[in-house]
């Protein structure tokens, strides 16, 4: 019986938060970023995965559109190897922080507190690394983030997505993956899953409003005006 309520009330939550939304809504989270390799002429730069963390601060316009604030922090190891050769020419830590912006796009769907959601972000990338003596380097980054959001309560909710963040680097330009008598340099496209949570931080957002069909006007036949009688 005790069983039964449980499962009862469990159902009863989620369906009353399967509209939940605020206006403001904060999203730690964690995940991994998988490791991404460049091919040079006679060697290849390789930058390792490893964990990441970070998290997001959302304004919604509404329930289906907003705007995100996020960022991004990789510590990871990057080097360069010679094809068919284990051993690295060169390898060192390397700081990856990622500060983004962009709207995201989100889908309704009725009676479920699952709301999947679409995005595109531009920002900058700050690249530090831990060796050599270089300094830090700042690039104009590009990403895409695509995976959903599942709302418990309407200020609770737990948030998955994959995300792909991309620095872009002009002409002679790039990461420093060598050493002093062998630079090579590239671009890199460091893709992750993330896991998180959304606590919401203002107020719930308005029920949407389905648009109201566009009323036809009744049709009305119009009798054609009686033959003339002619004498």
């Amino acid at each position: 019986m005790k069983k039964w309520m449980l499962t009862s009330a469990l159902a009863l939550l989620i369906t009353s938060a399967s509209f939940a939304q605020t206006y403001f809504e904060l999203m730690p989270s964690a995940g991994y970023t998988f490791s991404d390799r460049q091919d040079f002429y006679n060697a290849y730069g390789k930058v390792d995965g490893n964990v990441n963390y970070g998290g997001s601060l959302m304004f919604n316009v509404n329930r289906l559109f907003g705007l995100e604030f996020l960022y991004n922090h990789t510590g990871t190891t990057s080097g360069a190897y010679q094809y068919g050769d284990a051993a690295p020419l060169s390898k060192g830590n390397l700081a990856i922080d990622y500060f983004m912006f962009g709207p995201v796009q989100t889908f309704n769907i009725p009676g479920s507190p699952v709301r999947p959601f679409i995005g595109a972000m531009l920002g900058a990338s700050v690249f530090t690394p831990g060796e050599f003596g270089y300094g830090t380097d700042t690039k104009f980054t590009y990403g895409l983030q695509l995976g959903t959001n599942v709302y418990v309560t309407p200020r609770f909710g737990f948030r998955f997505k994959a995300q792909l963040l991309a620095p872009v680097s002009g002409s002679g330009e790039g990461y420093y993956v060598g050493n002093s008598n062998s630079p090579a340099y590239a671009d890199i496209y460091q893709f992750s899953l993330n896991a998180g949570l959304v606590i919401g931080l203002g107020r719930v957002l308005p029920e949407l409003r389905p648009r109201p069909r566009p009323r036809r006007p009744a049709y009305r036949y119009v009798y054609p005006p009686p033959y003339p009688y002619y004498h």
